[in-house]
């Protein structure tokens, strides 16, 4: 079968129509280096301990992607190094991106185990992005910790309000579903300053440091499905558990999740939640509202409140498959594009040119590239 996919010139990143087409990239990771993160520790008994191994201790991983790359790397930083706010644009104008949506991409941290450390870092990060980011007029998400809802708390009443914050920054893992009611204080504080929650894929998760994981052999398997299972897995505990009934303008993007799962949570949820509802009201916030069920059916909510970034798209070749697959996923309403710049992973917005299923489809395409991003970021 032909392939649907409009082939490039050898010398182009993307084809010459995306320079005239406003795109958003709703995940391009920055990287300061960690002597110049060390300034911004304020604590001089954190900063004592982070003067050897700041604040990435080595953990023994099961994995190292390379084995899978011929490079022998993990490839983070295939793309560059984006430290300062001119990094960020020479590498956007080589893919045609408009408006970056940075972040630290301090990853690891999820996986550190004092909480006291990660939170100094954490803080610094902010405080480095404010100044080099922020304040040079780069969209930034700065990120709020998930261990500790009092530090969030306090970060977001810290930058919450300064123009050129357009999202709050954080992770998913399994080990505590972001449905938990012990984070509704961050999304009354995230409704109130109408910033959405960005949440990225963490090293800190299922199976890299369980017994499943011993039988795992493939980074194929770890990065390629796992982190899709989880992001699924927040995204249904926090519609099932009723986040948007109480929080109904929250709004939630999941990074490097995925995006094809849509359609089985879609339709599952909602036909298990229409043989078996009666278990809602003794879920804590229904209970604690004296609600019965849902204000809407499940799927409503997978809509209206959740959000995915495209990368890796992975898209169909065919035109007619991948439009189906488009229309399935709700994607002119869910999908925000996105680059994983700088690492091996990058995707250009290429597809959105080179596919038929857009060229048909500029309503979608333009959605995806950017309606969807400005529509729930701060900007």
């Amino acid at each position: 079968m032909a392939s649907d996919i409009k082939r490039l010139d050898a010398d182009e990143e993307v084809p010459q129509e995306a320079f005239d087409v406003e795109i958003v990239d709703m995940d391009f990771h920055v990287n300061p280096r960690e002597e110049e993160l060390r300034k911004y520790v304020e604590d001089d008994r954190a900063l004592d301990r982070l003067s050897t191994e700041f604040g990435m201790w080595p953990i023994p991983d099961k994995w190292d992607a390379a084995y899978a790359i011929e490079e022998g790397n993990e490839g983070l930083f295939t793309q560059g190094r984006a430290e300062v706010a001119d990094d960020v644009w020479e590498a956007c104008d080589r893919f045609a991106i408009d408006e970056p949506i940075v972040n630290a991409g301090i990853n690891g941290l999820p996986q550190q185990h004092h909480p006291v450390l990660k939170n100094a870092v954490l803080r610094a990060g902010n405080s480095y992005m404010l100044d080099h980011f922020v304040d040079e007029g780069v969209s930034t998400a700065l990120s709020i910790s998930k261990w500790d809802v009092e530090h969030a708390l306090s970060e977001l009443d810290r930058w919450g309000e300064e123009d050129g914050v357009v999202g709050a920054y954080s992770w998913y893992d399994p080990r505590e579903p972001w449905g938990s009611t012990q984070f509704d204080p961050i999304f009354e504080k995230l409704e109130s300053l109408g910033l959405p929650l960005l949440l990225h894929g963490s090293l800190a998760f299922w199976p890299q440091h369980s017994y499943v994981g011993d039988n795992m052999l493939t980074w194929t398997e770890v990065l390629g499905f796992d982190w899709p299972i989880y992001t699924m897995v927040n995204a249904i505990n926090m519609i099932m558990s009723g986040v948007f009934d109480r929080f109904p303008d929250l709004n939630v993007v999941f990074q490097e999740g995925g995006h094809w799962w849509l359609p089985f949570a879609r339709y599952r949820m909602d036909e298990f939640y229409e043989m078996h509802p009666e278990d809602i009201k003794i879920t804590p916030r229904k209970f604690e509202d004296g609600e019965r069920y849902l204000d809407r059916s499940p799927s409503e909510y997978l809509r209206d409140n959740v959000y995915v970034c495209t990368q890796p798209f992975a898209l169909p070749r065919n035109a007619g498959e991948a439009s189906s697959m488009l229309d399935l996923s709700m994607a002119r309403e869910t999908f925000c594009y996105s680059s994983d710049w700088p690492h091996q992973t990058l995707d250009p917005p290429t597809w959105f040119f080179t596919s038929r299923a857009f060229r048909d489809d500029e309503e979608t395409r333009d959605a995806i590239l950017r309606e969807n991003a400005y529509d729930i970021l701060r900007i």
